[in-house]
């Protein structure tokens, strides 16, 4: 294509048609232009379907995590509920309704919750998240995996400090327990009448309560944040 054009400028000159050769010496730089900038625009895009690409691929990653979260917190959800069905029981000593042998089970546990923020992180240190136009989708990212997480975490410390620091205590030195951790239930009936034991479950219960407040409001999110990823995605398409 270049040896055609060099051939069409060197005839026009050997012609001596200057004029002609000017205004074809125009045309061919503005040719060459216009390749140019379709050039670039084809480029520019490629780039921007390349990133499109890794940012649903980096968002669905996401969308894994969260997954992985909403098993996790089900699972704390549903034991922390029967948790409190217990001690609650066992505060207002409707004894018969529960298996009293069974109260380490339910007075000596906590969650811990594990986070699962691997492509969040990523999305991050990677420059994704700046791409991401939907500020309201960025807002919610940012309130799940720093502020609900950080709620996660506060409410596991919380609960693994009291239950560390009192409960723990307490049953070595108040309770007896078989290879099944089950209690004698005329020692848990008689410990509920001479000890703080009462005072210590209670307390327990109020624990699990925010924990359990929290859970659900996770949860909310968690639900809400991938309907809104899930779209995002559908847009990128």
């Amino acid at each position: 294509m270049i040896k055609f054009f060099r051939q069409i400028r060197q005839r026009l000159l050997s012609e001596g048609k200057t004029t002609k050769y000017l205004k074809y010496a125009i045309g061919e730089i503005i040719l060459v232009m216009i390749g140019i900038l379709l050039a670039l625009q084809v480029n520019n895009w490629n780039e921007k379907r390349i990133q499109s690409i890794t940012l649903k691929k980096a968002l669905g990653q996401v969308i894994n995590d969260l997954k992985q979260d909403e098993e996790t917190l089900k699972i704390y959800e549903e034991m922390e509920h029967k948790h409190l069905q217990y001690l609650e029981a066992l505060s207002n000593r409707h004894y018969n309704n529960i298996k009293l042998d069974s109260i380490l089970h339910n007075l000596d546990h906590y969650m811990y919750f594990l986070e699962s923020d691997n492509a969040y992180s990523t999305l991050k240190s990677n420059g994704l998240f700046s791409e991401i136009k939907n500020e309201g989708l960025k807002s919610n990212l940012t309130n799940y995996y720093e502020r609900v997480y950080d709620d996660l975490g506060a409410s596991t410390e919380f609960g693994e400090t009291f239950t560390n620091d009192r409960i723990v205590p307490f049953v070595l030195s108040n309770l007896d327990w078989d290879e099944n951790k089950l209690v004698d239930e005329t020692l848990v009936k008689e410990r509920m009448a001479t000890t703080n034991l009462l005072q210590l479950v209670k307390f327990q219960i109020d624990v699990k309560k925010y924990c359990f407040h929290v859970i659900t409001r996770a949860l909310t999110s968690n639900n809400t944040l991938r309907i809104e990823i899930e779209k995002e995605i559908d847009n990128l398409k």
